[in-house]
């Protein structure tokens, strides 16, 4: 079966159209001048504004006129992924759909359904003339998988609607009325290395599960960095080791919550078996803290290779309480909705490079004012550790109205659609 004879036909057959686009972000402006083609062919005001988000406006039906208006938005870039074995070119060959059952998929790559789905009902939406409605504006926003760019800067004045539906969600019968805003904080201490020439040891944190830092932050999996600190900090604080830190590095992306991390050290004068079995009755301690998802946490420590310099007693002291310190997971839960994150933060990179530490996390927050009080706690605990921050694309949270009109509304439409 093609996609196209699926139902509601019309949803689909834009579909369709979507996948033979290519619209990988950043490379959008093939399917921007189709949006504005197809609202030219409806007979409907169109316009693109600097950041290529396109707005398309519908009059209102007859009456219906001094009705609040809607505004319908999804985004128009796709995230270009493909198996290693396939050939696909995304920024020329169009996506190829299979009809599976329930299910429709792309052979050998991303679908693009995120958000073309959303793209899609929107355009059935303008182009259908049966449909009594208010004043309706398509809002179709610019390279949202790298962080909300179109969005960030859609012309200032253009909406007039008071009422906005995002469709761009991915459990069908649930109705999401909340999202965390997000910043990204950076981190630097700029570190005193000396002369130490002797045995290196390799210190390993493996066999975590990891996730999202916005959806599985509340489900308190274990952060290899934080037990990376935690582990130096046990070599530490035995004070036969003398531990030095040679190199650290845990983590690769800001809204992974990091699987591994390694730190390279030298234990001038400690006992490597002594070492070794302390860190295992560390992993059995830990293990009882974490998920059932975690219990193959693995802490290794092992002979390298023979090393030259090391950071100075201060530096290292400073590595490991910073890391140990600073806040990661669920900061505050929601008030009005139990169960739900508010504020959390994930330390998500920890590296040294060039004789500077370098912390990237990811804060988020439906509560503005609580996501930039985690920001300044952050920045403070760094600063008295003698390091500076900075804060980078951020972007409002929106708080949750769980009883609004909008919500109990459009609650009663999906109990009667899903029933």
């Amino acid at each position: 079966m093609n996609i196209t004879e699926l139902e509601p036909r019309a949803v689909w057959q834009y579909f369709h159209q979507l996948t033979q686009i290519p619209r990988p972000t950043h490379q959008e402006e093939a399917v921007e001048q189709y949006i504005l083609d197809e609202a030219k062919r409806l007979g409907l005001e169109a316009e693109r504004d600097a950041r290529g988000n396109i707005l398309v406006r519908k009059a209102a039906s007859a009456g219906r006129e001094n009705e609040p208006g809607v505004i319908l938005q999804a985004h128009l870039d796709m995230v270009p992924q493909k198996n290693k074995d396939s050939s696909h070119d995304f920024s020329k060959d169009p996506i190829r759909t299979i009809v599976d059952g329930d299910w429709v998929h792309a052979d050998g790559t991303t679908l693009g359904a995120d958000d073309g789905i959303g793209v899609a009902m929107i355009l059935a939406v303008l182009a259908d003339k049966t449909l009594s409605h208010p004043p309706l504006e398509g809002l179709f926003t610019a390279s949202e998988e790298t962080g909300l760019e179109g969005a960030l800067k859609v012309q200032a004045g253009w909406l007039k609607g008071s009422i906005l539906l995002n469709l761009d969600y991915e459990d069908e019968g649930e109705l999401c009325i909340g999202c965390a805003g997000a910043v990204n904080g950076s981190y630097t201490l700029p570190l005193q290395y000396e002369s130490l020439a002797g045995q290196g040891y390799h210190l390993h944190v493996r066999g975590l599960k990891g996730g999202h830092s916005g959806g599985e932050i509340h489900l308190q999996r274990g952060n290899a960095i934080k037990i990376l600190a935690r582990a130096l900090q046990a070599l530490q604080d035995d004070a036969a080791n003398a531990l030095r830190i040679v190199n650290l590095e845990g983590g690769n992306l800001r809204n992974a919550i990091p699987r591994e991390a390694d730190a390279l050290v030298a234990l001038n004068g400690g006992n490597l078996a002594t070492a070794q079995q302390n860190l295992q009755e560390l992993t059995t301690h830990i293990r009882n803290e974490l998920p059932p998802e975690d219990q193959t946490l693995h802490i290794s420590l092992e002979p390298a290779e023979t090393i030259s310099r090391a950071l100075s007693e201060k530096s290292t002291a400073q590595v490991i309480g910073v890391l140990r310190n600073l806040h990661n997971g669920v900061d505050r839960m929601s008030i009005d909705i139990p169960g739900l994150v508010e504020t959390s933060n994930n330390l998500a990179v920890a590296k040294i490079k060039d004789d500077v530490l370098h912390i990237s996390c990811m804060l988020r927050s439906s509560v503005d004012s609580a996501r930039d009080d985690l920001a300044a706690r952050i920045a403070q605990l760094v600063s008295l550790a003698g390091g500076s921050s900075e804060y980078s694309g951020a972007y409002s949270g929106w708080q949750p109205l769980p009883h609004s009109d909008l919500v109990e509304k459009l609650k009663k439409i999906g109990a009667t659609i899903l029933r």
